[in-house]
């Protein structure tokens, strides 16, 4: 750790805490602002490998370890107790949000797909946004329109405004499947422990999504932790796409 280090983390949190935390977290713009202000607290993020050192993810770790909410006091003298766990889990983990919402903007490009669809997501983080053919939509403008999988609404109602009069119906996708460095797995506890920390406190409305989706997406899914840059030999053929035939 240099001093160098320790000024980065200082200017990167003071950013945080004036133009991205405030009005998403007050949490984490309180503790955005203690990072800056507080050269102890600064220094143990300092040691964060730099590709780590984003607040959102480092927020999300010390959530997960346990890190006190309420009191900002209580907070800072935890972090510096706990630095070398929070150093360590930092160095393995990664930003992994998995926002359901975003099929909301997805749905009228698909819409515009004839079908039979092959979806392939990239980050695929848990597999939440693989399944925009399975949530249920309500846009917004002068009236709602309403948007629901072919065998009826699902517990999983995405909200969204809406601009113009886009055609909007369901894609056909017949295969699905994810790429990410880390795939996550919502039937296991830890992953949906890991997913819910990511959203940031005060934003109710994502771990409801995030939550809802997950049981959504506990169907069988090929995730695959691959880098997509790297090259890999295909196991096999590329998938046919055979109406009738879903595998999805």
């Amino acid at each position: 750790m240099t001093q160098d280090a320790v000024t980065a983390v200082v200017d990167r949190y003071r950013r945080f805490s004036e133009d991205e935390a405030p009005g998403r977290s007050a949490v984490y713009a309180n503790w955005a602002e203690r990072v800056a202000d507080d050269t102890a607290v600064a220094a143990a993020l300092a040691r964060i490998p730099e590709t780590r050192r984003q607040p959102p993810l480092v927020f999300a770790v010390m959530r997960l370890l346990g890190a006190p909410l309420d009191d900002v006091d209580a907070w800072a003298s935890w972090v510096t107790a706990h630095a070398d766990a929070i150093v360590e889990e930092c160095g393995r983990r990664s930003v992994q949000t998995n926002e359901p919402l975003r099929c909301a903007a997805l749905l009228p490009a698909l819409a515009l797909i004839e079908g039979p669809i092959a979806l392939l997501e990239v980050g695929v983080s848990a597999g939440l946004c693989l399944y925009p053919d399975r949530y249920s939509y309500r846009y917004h403008r002068e009236e709602i329109v309403a948007v629901d999988p072919v065998d009826g609404p699902s517990r999983v109602v995405l909200d969204s405004d809406l601009q113009g009069h886009p055609d909007l119906h369901m894609p056909q996708i017949v295969w699905r499947a994810g790429i990410d460095l880390s795939p996550l797995d919502a039937r296991r506890a830890q992953d949906r422990d890991w997913l819910t920390g990511l959203v940031w406190p005060g934003e109710r409305r994502g771990v409801s999504n995030a939550s809802r989706g997950r049981s959504t997406s506990r169907r069988p899914t090929r995730l695959c932790s691959s880098r997509a840059t790297a090259p890999r030999p295909s196991p096999r053929s590329p998938p046919r796409l055979r109406p009738g035939r879903p595998w999805s």
